[in-house]
């Protein structure tokens, strides 16, 4: 291929390799293995050869945001890949963010790290990228070379048409969009498939609004070739969107998308679509527990376990956070914010009440707010991101309306890992909560 011309080569996921002259910027490397907590796979798994041909071509590595399927510390602390990153001095290219946790964590493994605000930046003679900032932790990538336009969306919440719109008046247009094109969390419980069926559609309509609204000639449809690998959360496996409904729906609405399989290569100017790696798609989303890796909890852990758990839980929330508020938002019910919970899990066929200031007790009601397993709720307790880990890979069931009751209790730690504390500042904070409770309505009025 001309070397002149800027490539995209397509990995997995949501990881491509876009290069242009001695510059080859790999987005969001995952490759292989379960995450979120044993909740979603890959539908398929790249060869280490492969991979190790792919850093070659590598000079800068793109993260995007935190979640283990965009940053994913196993495979760049595996030995063979990380002192091949160190030795070939591949630099990684991140948000600016308030806690550096990313940044501190890859300085600390002794890797070249690029930490960019949101404004145009040089990578080399030829290209400019810039990091654009979404929501609470999300961040996407436009890359210009001097033969396209390229913005790496991957799963940034840009939906409705006045949010493109206000985008498309800032960063301009593209040539090619890369975005995700199917729900990639928790959408109803098991009995949630209209609801699963709606966000499906809804995801089609959003990239074919994004695609429209910033002039795009082609969009690329990625970061979602994965499955729900749980055994509690299989079920949503039912309504996703397959490469050919995309590009069915697509084509009806005028918009040109190419599928496109791992290991394909093509001049970004020049894209077409390869029958091939449709078929090769089309042999991937056979889905069912017979020939997918089905993953389950094994541990079930004891009432005296999980309390172990909380109270270095309880201690660290309330290092960080105001005990005095968290108090005063749950004694005159705020928001419903940190009220008790019925809990039932699963492996141990119990219920508990939970309450941040005592922990879990046995009790008899029946009428739970959310089931889980144990090793979901240990999850929680041990890692400030549990939650929303949880909310992701739905190993859970619970109704619309105890599900904004758990979130107003168990998000705290949610809230810590984006670098926020519950105190007296996040009152000058207000567009972060206000954020969080518009997002928090319309999924629950979704969901009813």
């Amino acid at each position: 291929m001309n070397k002149n011309k800027t490539t995209i080569e397509f990995i997995n996921h949501a990881s491509v390799l876009i290069c242009c002259g001695e510059i080859g910027i790999l987005s969001d490397p995952w490759y292989s293995k379960s995450v979120f907590h044993s909740g979603w796979r890959l539908l398929y798994e790249n060869e280490n050869n492969y991979i190790n041909q792919v850093l070659d071509r590598t000079s800068h590595i793109y993260i995007s945001h935190e979640h283990p399927d965009h940053f994913n510390p196993n495979y760049l602390l595996n030995d063979e890949i990380k002192k091949k990153i160190i030795q070939k001095g591949i630099i990684f290219l991140f948000q600016k963010t308030k806690d550096q946790r990313v940044i501190n964590f890859l300085k600390n493994k002794n890797f070249k790290v690029l930490e960019l605000d949101q404004k145009k930046n040089k990578i080399g003679n030829f290209i400019e990228v810039e990091i654009i900032k979404h929501d609470f932790y999300d961040s996407s990538i436009s890359i210009k070379t001097p033969d396209t336009k390229i913005l790496n969306l991957n799963d940034c919440p840009l939906r409705n048409i006045k949010e493109i719109k206000k985008f498309k008046k800032k960063f301009g247009t593209f040539d090619v969009l890369l975005t995700q094109f199917s729900y990639a969390a928790w959408k109803g419980g098991k009995k949630g498939k209209i609801f699963r069926e709606n966000a499906a559609k809804e995801k089609l309509a959003d990239v074919c609004n994004q695609s429209k609204i910033l002039n795009c000639k082609k969009v690329i449809p990625f970061a979602s070739f994965v499955y729900f690998s749980n055994k509690l959360n299989f079920y949503m496996n039912d309504s996703i969107n397959t490469p050919e409904r995309v590009k069915d729906y697509l084509k009806k609405n005028s918009v040109d998308s190419v599928i496109m399989r791992p290991g394909e290569k093509q001049i970004l100017s020049e894209l077409q679509q390869d029958q091939n790696s449709l078929e090769f798609w089309k042999d991937k989303y056979q889905l069912n527990s017979n020939n997918k890796m089905v993953d389950f909890y094994k541990k079930n852990k004891t009432l005296e376990d999980i309390q172990n758990d909380f109270i270095n839980y309880q201690k660290q929330i309330f290092k960080k956070n105001s005990k005095t508020l968290i108090y005063l938002l749950y004694k005159f019910n705020f928001f419903g914010a940190f009220q008790k919970l019925n809990i039932f899990l699963l492996d141990n066929n119990q219920n508990y009440e939970y309450s941040i200031f005592s922990g879990l007790k046995k009790i008899d009601n029946t009428k739970h707010d959310i089931s889980m397993h144990s090793e979901s709720l240990s999850f929680i307790f041990k890692n400030e991101f549990g939650f929303d880990t949880l909310t992701v890979n739905g190993c859970f069931e619970c109704d619309s309306k105890n599900f904004s009751k758990v979130s107003k209790t168990l998000a705290i730690g949610s809230l810590n890992a984006m670098g926020l504390k519950l105190n007296l500042g996040l009152i000058f904070k207000l567009n972060i909560i206000l954020l969080f409770l518009k997002k928090l309505v319309v999924f629950l009025r979704k969901l009813k």
